[in-house]
């Protein structure tokens, strides 16, 4: 019998990481996605189970009943509610922090306070739980700057405030009651995300993936309002010598090491930090040091699409990136490459939008990709999608990815460029989005 693998998630990650598993040198006989989307149902071996995964009773009963031999969890809103604490006590294989790990995303306030407390690199800041208080303090600082809400936000809970009367209107809108703001300052430089896979179980503790750029601004040339990202790019930085960047790596890699052992020496347990973790860096004009801005407990998107197809270019099987079972295929934990900054490659990641995503989506409509045809260097990767009646109808503010593979990076964006624009929308009356009234994508992603 093979093994069945169960991912928990609905976007484009969890469609990237299902592909990227069915590939496998391993016999996987079944991949689960729970819920999954209309593009997890076209891989090979894949299935969408209809499932809450808000309730995590259910997600484990079916990883019981079904016998899985490894989950992997997508989004990050599980994990900080405390589902990898639940499968561990059932002896069931989970990759993802527990609870108390995942503080690191879920809080911004306890992440900040952890990366102060520790000595790691980061923007001064100050929280607040207090409006009035949190205007005073604004009154006295240079703009711009950055606030940010305490909890999950979707990637959305993050303002960049230019002016101080934005910034009190931000406070306003993110401080609720009985809950917390950060106020940082704003950090001038190259955005940078370096996602790492930790398992103590593993050969290698962590391992780095290919640094990627991700846009956050809805709109071009870094405008409008923050969303959970509008498209990625192998980082500019890996297209350097390897010696132009190896102090910056080795200053990344002392912010996780550092970060791992600070982190599982106070979760008061034996237990360590298994599952991804993502630095969001930015890397300063001022000194050219990376600061941290942010942690994930899990993969990001759409730098996951990104990434799955990159490493499958290079050949890598993702269950043997994490470790699983490595106790019975040794030899194929070789990945060393990917930390020795020995890129092979570039990547462009542009997401298709619907018209008012991030506020109000338009939704219920439909999408012909006749024109696209999946090969060798463009995958596309569902997110708000479901098959209805025999076509693909939008769901969710961001619909798709378009992903492109190249050993030139202009190469890359110019083929993701090439297809995204192929893409055709309509809705029961027949509009075929003419004049873009139903998706939209940004058009300098790459630059």
């Amino acid at each position: 019998m093979g093994l069945k693998i169960l991912i928990v998630g609905s976007g484009g990650r969890e469609h990237a990481l299902s592909w990227l598993i069915s590939k496998s040198h391993r016999e996987v006989e079944k991949i689960y996605v729970m819920p999954g989307n209309a593009g997890t149902l076209s891989e090979k071996n894949v299935f969408n189970i209809e499932c809450n995964i808000n309730n995590h009773q259910s997600v484990l009963d079916f990883a019981l009943s079904n016998n899985i031999d490894l989950t992997i969890i997508g989004p990050e809103v599980p994990l900080v509610e405390g589902i990898s604490d639940l499968f561990e006590k059932n002896n069931l294989n989970i990759f993802g922090p527990k609870k108390y790990f995942a503080q690191l995303e879920g809080s911004k306030v306890f992440s900040k306070n952890f990366m102060n407390s520790n000595n790691l690199p980061t923007a001064e800041y100050n929280e607040f739980d207090n409006s009035e208080k949190a205007k005073a303090y604004l009154d006295k600082k240079k703009m711009p700057i950055v606030i940010k809400y305490d909890g999950l936000a979707a990637g959305k809970g993050v303002d960049i405030c230019e002016t101080l009367v934005d910034a009190k209107k931000s406070v306003d809108n993110l401080l609720k009651p009985n809950e917390k703001i950060i106020i940082e300052e704003f950090l001038k430089g190259i955005e940078l995300s370096a996602i790492y896979v930790c398992n103590p179980n593993a050969n290698k503790q962590t391992i780095g993936l290919t640094w990627i750029k991700d846009y956050k601004s809805r709109d071009e040339f870094n405008s409008g309002p923050n969303t959970g990202g509008m498209g990625a790019i192998t980082h500019p930085f890996c297209s350097y010598k390897k010696n132009d960047v190896y102090s910056l790596n080795v200053e990344i890699e002392k912010i996780i090491i550092k970060t791992l052992v600070a982190i599982n020496n106070s979760s008061g347990t034996t237990s360590k930090y298994n599952g991804f973790m993502y630095l969001g860096l930015m890397i300063s004009t001022m000194n050219d040091k990376p600061y941290l801005l942010e942690y994930n407990c899990r993969m990001g998107d759409p730098e996951t699409q990104n990434i799955a197809l990159y490493l499958e270019k290079n050949n890598v099987d993702f269950l043997d990136l994490i470790g699983f079972d490595n106790e019975k295929y040794p030899d194929n934990f070789n990945l060393s490459f990917i930390d020795d900054n020995n890129y092979s490659g570039f990547c462009c990641t542009i997401v298709l939008a619907a018209k008012g995503y991030p506020d109000s989506p338009v939704k219920d409509f439909y999408l012909d990709l006749s024109n696209i045809e999946d090969n060798n260097s463009v995958k596309i990767f569902h997110a708000g999608t479901k098959v209805s009646k025999g076509a693909i109808k939008v769901t969710g503010g961001r619909i798709l990815t378009v992903n492109a593979f190249d050993n030139d990076k202009q190469n890359a964006i110019d083929l993701a460029y090439e297809n995204i624009y192929k893409i055709k929308a309509y809705n029961d009356s027949g509009l075929k989005n003419e004049n873009n009234e139903l998706i939209f994508f940004r058009t300098d992603i790459g630059s």
